[in-house]
Formats: structure tokens, sequence, C-alpha cells
């Protein structure tokens, strides 16, 4: 068996899972352009484009976040849907892209993976990170609310995991309130005006006691 080229994924992988954390980012520099990575875990319900797939990638510009690729990568390699795509988001001529191009590109990714997962975030990446750990609206990162998620045949639902590090990377000194209680999960709306303060947030659960 080859050598795994990503040495660093595995290591980060076991510290995500340890630190309870589905998500992770950081900075790739690639032909002299910054981009901010978006590493996220499968969910168990997830069908994986291939059974060696270890995470899903979002490789975003940092200068325009609006622009974005998606990949997903083994121990081994980046995927990318398609040649063309790759060319197009990356600016290569398209004339001399080929195979040996993917595996370059990995080589370079690989060193820029992190061996575990650095919990503060900040400015851009704590933003992207932050909009993306819940599958949903990744313009909701509005906290309004914290809410109780109910019961089902006598058991208390849990928050996900996602839930956790969204509001830990968005709100961490409410999270830090009521991280104990797993009954409870953060609201995020992608109105500004929605916002609530911590203290605002507070008040309007203990009303609800």
């Amino acid at each position: 068996m080859a050598e795994i080229r990503f040495k660093n994924l595995p290591k980060l992988l076991s510290s995500m899972e340890e630190k309870e954390w589905i998500i992770d980012s950081f900075l790739f520099n690639y032909k002299n352009e910054d981009y901010v990575i978006i590493l996220k875990l499968y969910s168990d319900t997830e069908r994986k484009p291939s059974e060696y797939a270890k995470v899903k990638l979002e490789f975003i510009r940092a200068n325009n976040i609006n622009e974005s690729i998606q990949a997903y990568a083994d121990f081994y390699e980046v995927y990318f849907n398609s040649l063309d795509e790759f060319a197009n988001f990356f600016n290569i001529n398209r004339g001399s892209a080929n195979r040996n191009l993917f595996v370059d590109f990995s080589e370079i990714f690989s060193k820029f993976i992190p061996d575990k997962k650095y919990e503060e975030k900040q400015g851009l990446i704590k933003q992207l990170q932050g909009s993306r750990c819940e599958g949903n609206n990744p313009n909701a990162i509005y906290c309004y609310d914290v809410r109780r998620n109910g019961e089902v045949d006598g058991r208390k639902n849990t928050r996900s995991k996602a839930n956790s590090n969204k509001a830990y990377t968005l709100r961490r000194s409410l999270y830090e309130k009521y991280k104990e209680d797993k009954n409870l999960s953060f609201f995020f709306s992608d109105k500004l005006e929605d916002e609530r303060t911590d203290e605002e947030i507070i008040k309007q659960v203990a009303a609800r006691h």
C-alpha cells in the first residue's frame, strides 16, 4: 500500500473527534492566491462519493468569498467534480491541465493541512467556518435565540455537534453559558436585524421557565 500523502489528515481527524468537532478551516495558497479551506466530516447518513472519501472540502477565494469550489479528499488526493471546473476556478490553462496536475495540486495542499484542531478562529476564517457548520443556510450567522429540543418517548433530544460548533465559533460567550445542557440548541437567522445580544437571549430563555 502506498504511503499516505496527507500525513497530517489522520492526526487532524483524530483531534477533531476528540474535541467533538465536525468542521475545521485553514488558509491555503495556490499559484499566489489565498483561499480559505472549509474541511468537514461526512455525517453517518451522508452518501460519500467514494468509499475512501474522508472529508468534504470547500475552497473559497479569500478576496471574493462568493466564489468557491467543492471537492473531497481521501488520505492521498483531492478530487474535484471535473478537470474543466478545476481549471476554470484556479485559472489554469486548459491545454496544460492533465492528470498529473491533480497530483501536483495534492502535493502542495498536503503542506497546509494542520496536524490538530485549533478551536480559536479569527476574522474571515471564523465567519466562514461558522456559516458552514450546519448544512442549511450559510447566511444564517446571526444568533437570536436558544430553545429546547423537546423529547421523544420520554428521552430528551440532544443538540447536534454542528449546532454546538456553530455556536462556539460565532457566539462563544453565549455557548459557554448553555453548553452543558445539551437539550438546548442555538438558533440563527440570515437577517442582521434578528440578532439579539447575550443579555437579550438569556432573558428570553429565563422567561420560558
